[in-house]
C-alpha cells in the first residue's frame, strides 16, 4: 500500500511540473497578439480556461493522493441516540414514497423506540397522509410553503427533537445499516456535524443505458461520492449532498437551520457547518440507493440548479474570504464552484479548432514540435494521474462525453447566475420517465448539430 502511494506521489508531482512548464510556455510564447483582436481574445480566453483547469485538478490530485478515512468505532447498542429522519416530498407519486419509507422502516437500530420517522410533504396532499397512515409514520405539512426544501426541513426541525437527523430523498431507499454503521462515526470523540454516504442508483444514468454500456461505464455520480468525496475527508470539506446524510441538530441549530438563501441548500449548509469547526466525514460505502434521472429533460432540470445553485453560494456565502474557513477548505470549495463553469470550457475546446481551420484565426500561436515537447507530456501525465487515481474508472474521454452533451443547455444558466440573474423559483427534480417531448429534444440537439457542421467544414 505504501509503495502505491509513493508511485501516486511521484506521478502527480512529475504531473504537476510538467503542467507547470506547458503553463510557462503558454503564457509567454503563444498568445498571438499580432494576429488581431479576435484571435487575441481568443488566444486568452483559452489560457484563462487552461489555467482555471489545472487548478481543478491540482486540488482534486492532492485530495486523492494519501487517501484519509477514518475509522468507525465501535459503540454500545445503548450508545444509540434518538433519531428523527425527514423524507422530503413535494410533487413524487406515491409508489416511489412507498418504497422509501418501506426502506427506512427496516433500517436496522438497537431500540426502535428511539427511531422516528417523518414524511415532511411539501405538497399538502391527502394521499401521503393516508400512505403515512398507514405505513404508521409520522406526517409532518405546512400551509406556506416558503424557501423551497429548506424552508420544508426546517418546518420539520422546529416540530421535533432528536439530536441526529437524516435527511432522506423521496426517491432514496436506505439499505438495513444505513443507521446502524454510520451514527457511531458520531462517537469518534471529534465535533461531528454530519456523515455523508453515497448517492447510488438502482438504474442506470442517461450515458449508461443510451449508450448500452452499464458493465463498461461507471455510472457518473459514482466517482464523485465515492472516491471524490472520501479524498475531501483530508481537507474537511466533505459535500452536503442533501440525502442519505446524517446531521447534528446541534450544527444545524449553531447555523440557523438549513440555508434558505440559495436554491442548493444541502452545498451551503455543509459549508457553514464546517466553517464552525466542526468535523464532517464521507463514507465510501454504499447504504442507499435511490433512483437517477431518466430522461435528459429531468437531467438537465437537476443540473441547471446545481449550477446555479453552487455558483449562488460562492457569492453569498463568499468562500475565498469567508472567516472561519480554512486554506484548504477555501481552495476546495472555489474548485467545486469552478467545475460549474465547464460550459465556458467546452466552448472553447470546440471553437479554438473550428476558428483556426474554418476562420484562420489562430488561437495558439506555435508549431507542431512545440506542441509535441510541451503539451504532449503534460497531456499523457494528466490523463495517467486520473486513471491511476479513480483505480481506472475514469478518463478525460467519458468526462467530455458528459460535458460536451450537457454544455449548450447549461451555458447561459451559468452565465446568467454569474450575473446574479438568479432563478427565483426551486426546480424539483422529475422522479420519473417524462412524456417523448419531441420539440424539447429537437432544440437540444440544434446546437451539436450546429457545430457538427463547422466540424464537417474543418475536414
Amino acid at each position: 500500500m505504501n509503495l502505491a502511494i509513493t508511485k501516486n506521489k511521484i506521478l502527480v508531482v512529475t504531473t504537476v511540473i510538467m503542467s507547470l512548464i506547458y503553463l510557462g510556455w503558454r503564457i509567454f510564447f503563444t498568445i498571438p497578439f499580432e494576429y488581431g483582436i479576435i484571435a487575441v481574445v481568443s488566444g486568452l480566453y483559452l489560457l484563462i480556461i487552461e489555467i482555471i483547469g489545472m487548478f481543478e485538478s491540482g486540488i482534486h490530485f492532492y485530495n486523492m493522493t494519501n487517501i484519509e478515512s477514518t475509522q468507525c468505532p465501535q459503540i454500545q447498542n445503548e450508545q444509540y441516540p434518538e433519531v428523527d429522519v425527514f423524507i422530503a416530498t413535494y410533487n413524487e407519486p406515491v409508489e416511489l414514497l412507498y418504497k422509501t419509507i418501506n426502506g427506512c422502516l427496516n433500517m436496522d437500530y438497537p431500540d426502535k423506540s428511539k427511531l422516528h420517522i417523518y414524511l415532511c410533504d411539501d405538497g399538502n396532499r391527502k394521499e401521503m397522509k393516508e400512505l403515512c397512515k398507514k405505513m404508521k409514520i409520522k406526517y409532518i405539512t405546512r400551509t406556506e410553503r416558503v424557501h423551497a426544501k429548506a424552508g420544508n426541513l426546517n418546518n420539520a426541525m422546529s416540530r421535533t427533537s432528536s439530536p441526529l437527523i437524516v435527511t432522506m430523498d423521496a426517491d432514496m431507499i436506505p439499505m438495513h445499516s444505513f443507521l446502524t454503521s454510520c451514527i457511531p462515526y458520531f462517537f469518534t470523540g471529534e465535533k461531528v456535524g454530519f456523515v455523508q454516504t453515497p448517492q447510488s442508483f438502482y438504474n442506470p444514468d442517461l450515458f449508461q443505458f443510451n449508450l448500452h454500456s452499464e458493465s463498461r461505464i461507471p455510472n457518473e455520480q459514482d466517482y464523485f461520492y465515492r472516491d471524490v468525496q472520501v479524498g475531501r475527508n483530508k481537507s474537511n470539506s466533505v459535500i452536503y449532498g442533501g440525502s442519505n446524510t446524517i446531521i447534528s441538530r446541534k450544527a444545524l441549530n449553531e447555523i440557523g437551520g438549513f440555508c434558505t438563501e440559495v436554491i442548493t441548500e444541502d452545498f451551503a449548509t455543509g459549508i457553514e457547518i464546517q466553517n464552525k469547526g466542526y468535523k464532517c466525514y464521507a463514507v465510501k460505502d454504499v447504504h442507499a440507493s435511490g433512483l437517477s434521472p431518466s430522461d435528459l429533460k429531468s437531467l438537465i432540470k437537476q443540473r441547471e440548479r446545481w449550477a446555479r445553485g453552487c455558483i449562488q453560494t460562492g457569492r453569498k456565502h463568499n468562500v475565498l474570504f469567508k472567516k472561519g474557513l480554512t486554506i484548504s477548505q477555501r481552495l476546495n470549495y472555489i474548485a467545486s464552484v469552478l467545475y460549474w463553469f465547464f460550459p465556458l470550457k467546452r466552448l472553447i475546446y470546440i471553437m479554438a479548432p473550428i476558428l483556426f481551420t474554418v476562420f484562420n484565426i489562430i488561437v495558439v500561436k506555435c508549431t507542431l514540435f512545440e506542441v509535441i515537447i510541451f503539451w504532449l507530456p503534460m497531456y499523457l501525465l494528466t490523463n495517467t494521474c486520473i486513471r491511476k487515481l479513480s483505480g481506472n474508472i475514469r478518463s478525460n474521454k467519458w468526462t467530455n462525453v458528459y460535458e460536451n452533451i450537457l454544455f449548450p443547455s447549461l451555458f447561459f444558466p451559468v452565465i446568467s447566475e454569474t450575473f446574479c440573474i438568479s432563478q427565483k423559483k426551486f426546480a424539483v427534480t422529475i422522479k420519473e420517465k417524462v412524456e417523448n417531448d419531441r420539440k424539447y429534444k429537437l432544440m437540444q440537439v440544434l446546437p451539436h448539430v450546429f457545430l457538427l457542421f463547422y466540424l464537417l467544414l474543418e475536414s
